[in-house]
């Protein structure tokens, strides 16, 4: 009789550390299934604010590019996108900004790309494999563009909120970290 508690007594561990792992195992799956679902919509939001801001970034510039040459509708450089009727934006503030350089086949091009590949209306919100990879193609292709562009426009890669010179009227550095960039760094005397 003896024994038999003592065998009891042994198998109590193996039965607490069954039921633990059942336990965890099932809340394990409910807690990853939340955080899962948190995580998706956080980088879904973060990947369409980025195509928002690059359409809005190229609207701008079909808007500047249109009113720097102010061509005929049928001679128009951006073709489908910049016309009368397609762009009725009435972007007052494209009027403020800078002329741009004289544009060239290349830039037309560019911008036209672009904003075939951050159209919001052509963009698949379904929740698929190939939906999501079509939208991560789209705005790596859109990014790079959206850099060429800038480039070819003489335009600096500024984050939002911050302005073109420093308070020393110094030009900061390009912001990528290379070793050239040299702007953050604080002079010792």
């Amino acid at each position: 009789m003896e024994s038999n508690l003592l065998d009891s007594l042994l198998d109590l561990e193996e039965q607490f550390y069954n039921e633990g792992y059942e336990l965890g195992a099932a809340d394990g799956a409910k807690a990853g299934y939340t955080e899962g679902s948190v995580f998706a919509v956080e980088k879904g939001f973060e990947k369409f604010v980025e195509m928002g801001r690059l359409y809005g970034k190229a609207l701008v510039w079909a808007q500047r590019l249109a009113d720097s040459k102010s061509p005929e509708p049928s001679e128009s450089p951006l073709g489908q996108f910049v016309t009368p009727d397609t762009l009725s934006l009435e972007p007052s503030i494209c009027k403020e900004m800078p002329s741009l350089p004289s544009h060239s086949v290349r830039l037309v091009r560019n911008l036209e790309t672009l904003l075939e590949l951050v159209d919001p209306a052509s963009l698949d919100m379904s929740n698929t494999e190939e939906a999501v990879n079509d939208v991560d193609e789209r705005l790596k292709g859109a990014a790079v563009k959206a850099k060429l562009i800038q480039r070819a426009m003489g335009e600096g890669e500024e984050p939002l909120g911050t302005s073109a010179n420093s308070k020393d009227g110094q030009k900061p550095g390009d912001g990528t970290g290379s070793i050239e960039d040299i702007s953050s760094l604080n002079i010792r005397h």
